[in-house]
């Protein structure tokens, strides 16, 4: 859900990216940690998140309309505390994940967090509202990502009634949105960013967990994805060989893949809902791109099926 960099998108990953080297440099002993041990000091063009460009659209509508107050505040520092509050649970679920082993990087972590504290505290516009919007976000995340871990240990375990779960672990990624509406005076339009945010967390979890389908599984994490391909039911057990047989199978199965683009288009359809025709263009191209996704993953799972029955013979008349 990224896009080619908008104007003065580049300045502000560029400025990202300085702030992040700073916090790094000034870490003490941050220079023995093994390379690639903490986050990469680069936010490459192209792939920033819409958790970042949301606030950014919303920042340039509102002012190029002049709505609300004149903006007085420096952009770069909202989204530099948006993505400090990132890279805090990011690198802390990394460590959890086993995905990085350096335990150091939980200290790290806490660093990122104050960088956070101090960016959105420097601005007095942001009341005690914001603040308990905040802590409830961040609590949500907290707590959404405790639950998924656990659900996704046990085969079956996380069904499609816990999808919602990846909007509550994607809590943290409202902050820089609501900042942007509370500084320029537009907290009404809170609700419907935060609910078309949640569902936009559950679009992108699905699609990360179709293209990480296998890493995940020989990891030991049941998604649900991975739950819907096995037809894997809660407390069934099972040796690596038969998880391997089941997801074969599975991806052959039209029937499993279908429940995951309805779930797919569901979430689509819910983000559009919540998009008022007031929103900015950018906003609503966004959700408008999104809705092609469900078919074309429908097509694509077909056209893989289609490979992997008749891969030889296709092959033979070519």
């Amino acid at each position: 859900m990224a896009g080619d960099p908008l104007p003065g998108e580049v300045a502000w990953t560029q400025h990202l990216d300085r702030r992040i080297g700073a916090v790094l440099g000034s870490i003490p002993g941050y220079s023995d940690l093994r390379p690639g041990a903490a986050p990469s000091p680069r936010l490459a063009e192209g792939e920033t998140p819409s958790w970042m460009r949301i606030p950014y659209w919303l920042d340039e509508y509102w002012t190029e309309a002049r709505t609300g107050s004149a903006r007085g505040w420096d952009l770069a520092e909202i989204l530099w505390g948006q993505y400090a509050l990132f890279l805090f649970i990011r690198l802390q679920d990394d460590v959890l994940d086993r995905e990085r082993d350096d335990l150091r990087l939980i200290v790290v972590a806490d660093r990122f967090l104050l960088e956070c504290l101090e960016s959105f505290q420097r601005f007095p516009e942001l009341n005690e509202g914001f603040w308990a919007f905040y802590r409830s976000c961040l609590r949500d995340t907290v707590d959404g990502a405790l639950e998924v871990g656990r659900l996704e240990k046990e085969p079956g375990s996380f069904r499609s009634e816990h999808l919602g779960l990846h909007a509550r672990v994607s809590g943290i990624f409202k902050v820089g949105t609501a900042a942007v509406c509370r500084l320029h005076g537009r907290e009404e339009d809170v609700g419907w960013l935060a609910r078309l945010q949640d569902q936009l967390a559950i679009v992108s979890q699905i699609a990360d967990d179709l293209d990480d389908l296998g890493v995940d599984l020989r990891h030991g994490r049941y998604t649900w994805v991975g739950n819907t391909m096995l037809a894997v039911e809660p407390g069934e057990l099972l040796t690596p060989d038969e998880r391997a047989s089941r997801l074969g199978a599975g991806l052959l199965r039209p029937e499993r893949g279908a429940v995951i683009v309805e779930a797919l288009r569901r979430a689509v359809r819910a983000a559009a809902a919540e998009v008022p025709a007031s929103a900015p263009r950018q906003i609503r191209d966004l959700v408008e791109r999104l809705g092609a996704m469900p078919d074309e993953l429908e097509r694509s799972m077909h056209e893989a099926r289609v490979r992997c029955v008749f891969g030889d013979a296709l092959a033979e008349v070519r």
